[in-house]
């Protein structure tokens, strides 16, 4: 398995691994933001644009807490350009 799921319970792999689009729905505290960061690093470290993805929240609070998580766990090397 890839570094970047061994967080992941198998619900949340199935997710972050999908081939198509993913809509992730569940409670507050369920590991939707984890989820989502370590589907987007995966297709970053798969070799998709970082530009050609969309990540969608409800606050500018949470968006920059994504962002920061994103960064950390694809280190300075991979980080998207801006």
């Amino acid at each position: 398995m890839s570094d970047h799921l061994e967080r992941l319970n198998p619900a949340q792999r199935a997710a972050a691994t999908a081939a198509a689009p993913v809509l992730v729905l569940a409670g507050a505290g369920s590991g939707k933001t984890e989820t989502l960061i370590r589907r987007v690093a995966g297709l970053i470290l798969d070799g998709e644009a970082p530009d050609r993805l969309l990540c969608i929240t409800f606050t500018a609070k949470a968006a920059g807490e994504m962002r920061g998580r994103l960064l950390a766990l694809l280190g300075p090397a991979r980080r998207p350009r801006r």
